[in-house]
């Protein structure tokens, strides 16, 4: 079988598979947790790849993902160097502040805190291995409720090990990034990034609506700044800040970035496809991976 056939048979098994994800978790994932959508969308974003390299295509898979990777990493080194020298090491205060909310959080894992005199970023959490949170001067000056609420979402991110995610989703945009479906997948799950690690900020200051508030009010002050989102966009973030807002006030309402197509009805809070949702992406990711396997190999 030629290599066009073959990327053609591909572009058509892939495609199928993002429309049909996709949709499936339109109907039955607005009332799941952020966490197991997440898991969809990381599952359209590597089955694509997957495909290709169970395939007689394999060795041009592998050669355009290593290469990939390798410019990924060499530009995010070149940025993260570039971001320490405008940087310098948190004041002891702060950084003590901000480790005891760390503490009492439960965070355990160890990480840097760095310090922007200029107040021209944003606060962030950089690094892919070591992780770095970013604090300015406009932060540090919040009151207090606010001040927990910023930094709890950016430990949540810590926590999860977020820019490591978001750094991997960049990859995948970048190599899938022409097909409108992936694209809209990568976009898809930076903005679950960000819901769940609001939800993991809100249970630990213990008062959802509190933190939302306090996160549309540092929205508001963020987007009144000249280098608003310039911190933000280093990190790899989504600002879609009013559907979190809105996810985050509404405890019991569906997740306002799905929606079933046509106007159709999808599934309940109570609906048992919520409760099932945690493997079946995992089962349609191997389907189309073992459907595309077979029709490349056949004579």
């Amino acid at each position: 079988m030629g290599a066009l056939v073959t990327l053609g048979i591909w572009l058509f098994v892939v495609t199928l598979f993002l429309a049909d994800t996709e949709i499936t978790l339109r109907f039955v994932g607005r009332y799941a947790d952020p966490a197991v959508r997440l898991r969809w969308e990381a599952v359209l974003l590597v089955v694509p790849v997957a495909t290709l390299l169970v395939s007689p295509l394999w060795l041009w898979a592998a050669a355009a993902l290593t290469l990939t990777t390798l410019v990924a990493l060499a530009l995010h080194g070149v940025a993260y160097r570039s971001l320490r020298r405008r940087l310098t090491t948190a004041p002891a205060d702060a950084a003590e502040r901000i480790r005891s909310l760390a503490e009492s959080f439960g965070l355990r894992r160890p990480f840097a805190i760095l310090y922007d005199p200029v107040d021209q970023l944003e606060p962030a959490t950089v690094g892919l291995i070591r992780p770095a949170l970013v604090i300015t001067p406009s932060a540090l000056a919040l009151p207090e409720p606010d001040f927990r609420a910023v930094m709890a979402h950016e430990l949540a991110h810590i926590a999860r090990r977020d820019p490591l995610r978001l750094w991997a989703c960049g990859i995948s945009r970048a190599l899938l990034g022409w097909h409108p479906l992936a694209r809209r997948a990568a976009r898809l799950f930076a903005l679950e990034v960000e819901m769940a690690a609001d939800r993991q900020a809100a249970a630990w200051t213990g008062d959802r609506r509190a933190y939302a508030l306090a996160l549309g009010r540092w929205g508001l002050r963020r987007h009144g700044g000249a280098g608003a989102m310039r911190g933000v966009a280093f990190a790899g973030v989504s600002a879609h800040i009013v559907q979190r807002l809105t996810y985050l006030v509404d405890v019991h309402g569906p997740a306002p970035h799905l929606e079933p197509p046509l106007g159709l009805a999808g599934a309940g809070p109570r609906s048992r496809w919520t409760g099932s949702l945690r493997w079946a992406h995992l089962a349609m990711g191997l389907a189309y991976t073992l459907l595309f396997a077979v029709m490349a190999r056949l004579p």
